[in-house]
């Protein structure tokens, strides 16, 4: 018992510290982008930085002020960090946490409740700036939830398994490769909203929200929110890879390679209209999906054999069949007399 709790303790400490060389990457991408040199004071190449900046604000005092929803204020950021936490329990790492046969559904259960974290910070903190930011959140991810929620479905429907692990034996699949694979622009767009990044982070636009829903924030609860937000990017890359690349010995540098993917196009793009993010999402992103699920269906259908139109074309080829069966033979004068009867 206590070497399992000494192992969750090393892979919760493990993936703080990659939360910590997340930030420092995002920072160095960032500045080489903009040609400048980022970090480089505190440590050999800034590397310190970032674990710096974590020990300031634990030990910044909380403030609190009298008019919040205390409640609400304070749970979001331990709701969203321990939910962050509990992704990582059923998708396949180099070893495997939590097994469970469902582990898809408690991953979308999961992502479904972090929504509730982003409105609750924001109307908590009892400030319109904050509370703006959470509308605009729990608009944006409740329409990216329902598209990521259909495209799953897909991969269920193929894959006949709610398991993650089923992932590294699909990837050979000429299915895949022929149908999946077209969907990986889309995915990454919907990746980019359902984390909140650039260039959809509409619900921390600076220029408009002031930070957004986490402006009343500061300190250690701010720490949380912000280790929860950079370990769901963690978490997305890695599950990237296992719906598009397969998992293998290499899952980690190619879940960094989608991370940099992630962190340059903030540096690229610029921030979208919240009107065209929805709209992206609405006549774009759910059409297509729901296109390709119709097709996906009526072509399991067809090699099944259950599809209904092949169905109802049986039955009534065995109708014919049976009528020709039992017609019975007439002469010529009987079919003149029936004429004769057709046209009086």
């Amino acid at each position: 018992m206590i070497l399992v709790i000494v192992f969750y303790f090393i892979f919760i400490l493990f993936l703080l510290l990659m939360v910590a060389l997340l930030v420092l990457l995002e920072r160095k991408v960032l500045g080489l982008a903009q040609i400048r040199k980022g970090p480089n004071i505190v440590g050999i190449y800034g590397l310190m930085q970032t674990i710096l900046d974590g020990g300031k604000l634990i030990l910044k005092k909380l403030m609190v002020l009298f008019n919040i929803r205390k409640f609400f204020f304070l749970l979001s950021p331990i709701l969203g960090f321990v939910l962050s936490l509990m992704n990582w329990f059923f998708i396949p790492t180099p070893f495997i946490l939590f097994h469970s046969e469902y582990g898809i559904l408690l991953t979308l259960v999961i992502s479904s409740l972090l929504v509730y974290t982003t409105l609750w910070a924001g109307w908590g903190s009892n400030n319109i700036y904050s509370l703006i930011g959470g509308i605009r959140g729990v608009a944006q991810m409740i329409s990216y939830e329902v598209v990521l929620g259909f495209f799953i479905m897909l991969l269920l429907l193929l894959m006949g398994s709610y398991n993650w692990e089923f992932f590294l034996y699909f990837q050979s699949s000429y299915v895949f490769w022929g149908g999946m694979f077209m969907f990986m622009v889309s995915w990454i767009g919907m990746m980019l909203a359902e984390l909140n990044r650039a260039p959809f982070d509409l619900i921390e636009g600076e220029s408009e929200l002031v930070s957004g829903f986490n402006v009343e924030y500061g300190g250690f609860i701010f720490a949380l929110l912000f280790l929860g937000e950079y370990m769901n990017i963690w978490f997305m890359s890695w599950i990237t890879i296992l719906l598009f690349f397969g998992g293998g010995y290499f899952l980690v540098i190619k879940s960094f390679v989608v991370v940099l993917v992630i962190l340059y196009i903030r540096s690229l793009l610029p921030r979208f209209k919240f009107t065209d993010l929805i709209m992206i999402t609405w006549k774009i992103y759910l059409p297509l999906v729901l296109m390709f699920f119709f097709v996906l269906i009526v072509w399991m259908s067809v090699q099944s054999g259950d599809l209904w139109v092949y169905d109802w074309f049986e039955n009534e080829k065995a109708k014919w069949v049976d009528a020709l069966a039992n017609l019975e033979p007439k002469s010529w004068e009987d079919l003149q007399i029936e004429a004769n009867l057709l046209r009086s």
